[in-house]
């Protein structure tokens, strides 16, 4: 082999005309008797160069090919194509040298196939060709502005060519012949990936005009997955800087992908199906047509409010670099016969002169009621068939594909209240839903926000809001961060005003984990605002006598949420509901606020009677709302108080059936055919006997806990705490005062405190601090509720049901 590289050949041109768009362009024809003696086989990479040398240094400006052997030529020369000589710089009868690249020493600059690379993007721009100069660069846009509908076959062109050529060296050029005129093309930018890496390898991102060609040994080749840009003369140093070191590797690559979502988070399961459905068809559309197969015509996006449906549908558009209509359902609407019909006719004509083009449907719902209930009329039923018939007709006119280039991507957040019709396959092709953002999700979603806002958060601190954060959209998390944008702007302008010298850190205002903390205090979850209730926070250690109860509840409410990996190892679900009964005023309410508070997750309290109506299904579907929305903002506990009012057993005579539906709904919803994820129930009551037993079955109420009267340590326990807040005699005797009040409940216990205060005000309005004679006065007058005869009416009735 080391012959051959060492021996010059004289170069010339094919006899016909070349066509570089054919394998014939990569050919670098050699004499049979050549290839034999170097043992060098048809097929093999060979490498054309110079043997020029510059200061004792080798410039090596080289083109690569394949051999193939011919009789028909002389020993001393070579055919090489028209492409390998651009890229060469060679003209015919120049002196060249060949060197295998398969194996063996090769000269220096040259590259190894070894050390080949596999081109991910390729950017290419047009140069003028001599003596044909102003007809070579033709526009790439047309008159308007606009892209032209066949903008998009050049870059497939250049493509082609360049796959056939199949090795890209630092100074490829190539000539193609586009509407009868002859364009040529330079290589000026390519990311690459070692082949030998995997496929998550981080890629390397060449700039051919920074590149020094003249000693670049740099080889890469080109497949059809390789994505082709074909540069604006004008724009194509920007566009050269806007390349990354990482870029995708998906076959829609020809997208602006990664930029364009780049402003969505926690959305990412969601875009890998967006460009699976709608990228590949807008920019690959012959690959369907390869395949016979008919490229989906749009996809429903379906979530509660704030979840980034239409701020989705806006990415898509911009990824594909197509053009976007978006409509509102309601602005096609309209007062005179057929004009609604009119307008929607003219957006998908509008749309498919635009092809590529994306319509965007938000609040599709407005538009395209379900005909058979929907209260509008005729207007919506033609208006529904109109949609119908347009979907179906696109692409159908078309012979060319075109046509098919039109996806039509849909937002709702009433996906039920469409038309059953629109919901099928070759209409809306899928249904995607964009629900409410786990942890990990809105942490995504925080970054996003944060990218432009000045803050000193670290990446564990915007994960540790994320986590506070149950329920939180979107949209809601963008409230979130304007409400602590504004909190840090007013600190920000207090300390300027005070006159005080800040620190050169606070010379500028910034956002800190505290601000943010604070707003997720102002700013509730959409999901909840009609739920919510604005109670004070309790904290356990506000809660006394009642330490056993506490410890079962965080262990059904907080477990699950700190520890989900154990409950993963062990293969068992968390507990989905737990009843709290026992004589009135023990806390049981109160034990259910300190638990909301204490594990962060999102309250819905339901008062039992509340839920009731006179119509006819109204209760259930409130019932059904309420689990609805808790499924929503999950993790969420529902707080039943008094449940008995809606839960009373079904084979007494007194609870007849008015309430029957009630049960039965609650029961569905708690473990029916749905099942019930992220939502913890809580129910409490006084009265457990009347309960229906199918209520209290593991999988429903798993956990039944009886919250009795304190005893001695417990009352003490809670006088020390209602004392805290209270001025009172130095050295007050608690244990003493406490065994006065046995048998009191938590209720009364309070009321002892405040009985005693209001005794000590009679005697003298101006007291410093309550006696302790006022305490013992109301103990001693305290009338008890709980009996003896109620401790035995619970105990027996635990003994019935609680193990």
């Amino acid at each position: 082999m080391s012959s051959i590289s060492s021996k010059t050949f004289t170069v010339n041109l094919p006899s016909s005309s070349d066509d570089s768009i054919s394998r014939a362009s990569r050919r670098i024809i050699v004499h049979t008797g050549i290839l034999t003696s170097a043992k060098i086989c048809s097929g093999d990479v060979l490498a054309l160069s110079r043997p020029d040398k510059t200061n004792g240094n080798e410039s090596k400006i080289f083109a690569v090919g394949i051999a193939w052997p011919s009789q028909d030529i002389s020993q001393d020369s070579i055919v090489v194509s028209s492409p390998l000589t651009l890229t060469g710089g060679f003209a015919h009868g120049d002196k060249i040298q060949i060197s295998p690249l398969n194996g063996g020493k090769l000269p220096a600059g040259l590259p190894s196939l070894k050390k080949i690379q596999e081109a991910r993007t390729v950017k290419v721009q047009e140069v003028n060709i001599p003596g044909v100069s102003g007809k070579s660069a033709a526009p790439l846009r047309n008159a308007d502005g606009e892209k032209g509908k066949r903008r998009d076959w050049l870059p497939l062109l250049v493509r082609e060519a360049l796959v056939h050529l199949k090795y890209l060296t630092p100074t490829q050029t190539l000539d193609v012949t586009y509407e009868g005129v002859s364009r040529r093309f330079k290589l000026v930018s390519v990311s690459a990936q070692l082949n030998n890496d995997s496929d998550s390898a981080e890629e390397l991102a060449y700039d051919l005009q920074k590149l020094d060609i003249s000693r670049s040994s740099n080889l890469w080749t080109v497949g059809w997955d390789t994505v082709v840009t074909i540069l604006d003369t004008e724009n194509a140093a920007d566009d050269i800087n806007s390349d990354t070191k990482k870029q995708d590797t998906s076959l829609i690559q020809r997208s602006a992908g990664p930029d364009a979502y780049a402003s969505v988070g926690g959305l990412d399961k969601q875009i890998a199906q967006v460009r699976d459905l709608i990228e590949i068809p807008l920019t690959r559309p012959e690959l369907f047509r390869h395949f016979g197969l008919k490229p989906p015509r749009g996809i429903l996006l379906h979530g509660p409010p704030g979840t980034g449906k239409t701020h989705l549908a806006r990415a898509i558009a911009a990824s594909t670099q197509s053009s976007v209509l978006i409509i509102n359902g309601p602005e096609l609407s309209s007062a005179y016969h057929g004009e609604t019909e009119s307008k929607l006719r003219d957006v998908f004509s509008e749309a498919r002169s635009k092809s590529p083009c994306i319509v965007v449907l938000d609040e599709v719902d407005a538009l395209c009621p379900r005909r058979e209930d929907g209260p509008g009329g005729e207007v919506e039923k033609r208006v529904v068939a109109q949609l119908l018939t347009i979907m179906d007709g696109m692409g159908e006119d078309s012979k060319n594909g075109d046509g098919d280039r039109v996806v039509v991507v849909a937002t709702t957040n009433r996906p039920n209240a469409i038309d059953p019709a629109l919901r099928r396959p070759g209409r809306f092709d899928r249904e995607i839903e964009i629900g409410i953002p786990d942890a990990e999700a809105r942490c995504s979603i925080l970054e996003v926000l944060l990218r432009k806002t000045p803050h000193s958060l670290s990446s564990d601190d915007i994960r540790s809001v994320a986590a506070r954060a149950h329920g939180y959209v979107g949209a809601d998390l963008s409230a979130v961060v304007r409400e602590a944008g504004t909190t840090a702007i007013k600190r920000w302008l207090g300390s300027q005003r005070s006159g005080f010298p800040s620190d050169e850190q606070d010379v500028n205002p910034k956002l800190t984990t505290q601000d943010l903390l604070a707003s997720l205090t102002s700013v509730r979850p959409s999901a909840l605002r009609s739920v919510f209730l604005d109670t004070v926070p309790v904290r356990y250690s506000d809660i006394g006598g009642q330490a056993e109860t506490i410890q079962k509840l965080r262990e059904m409410i907080e477990w699950p949420l700190l520890h989900p990996e154990a409950f993963e190892r062990l293969g068992v679900r968390s507990p989905k509901g737990v009843l709290l009964y026992g004589p009135p005023g023990c806390s049981k309410t109160l034990l259910v606020r300190a638990c909301a508070t204490e594990s962060g997750v999102n309250f819905v309290a339901v008062k039992g009677p509340e839920l009731l109506n006179k119509y006819v299904g109204e209760s259930e579907r409130a019932v059904r709302e309420i689990f609805r929305k808790a499924r929503a903002a999950s993790p969420s506990i529902i707080f039943f108080d008094e449940i008995d009012a809606l839960a009373s057993s079904r084979s007494g005579s007194e609870t007849g059936g008015s309430h029957e539906g009630v049960l039965t709904s609650l029961l569905n919803e708690m473990d029916g055919v749905q099942e019930l994820l992220g939502v913890t129930v809580v129910a409490a009551t006084n009265r457990p006997d009347v309960i229906d037993s199918a209520l209290m079955r593991p999988g429903r109420l798993d956990r039944i806990l009886y919250v009795g009267p304190p005893d001695q340590a417990g009352r003490e326990e809670i006088l020390r705490i209602r004392l805290r807040k209270m001025s009172v005699e130095p050295n007050i005797d608690i244990p003493m005062i406490s065994s006065l009040a046995e048998g009191c409940s938590g209720a009364e216990m309070t009321a002892l405190c405040q009985e005693a205060a209001l005794l000590t005000m009679k005697e003298d309005i101006n007291a410093p601090y309550v006696p302790q004679e006022a305490f013992i006065a109301a103990a001693r007058s305290m009338k008890k509720q709980i009996t003896p005869d109620v401790i035995a009416q619970f105990e027996t009735w635990s003994g019935k049901h609680v193990e």
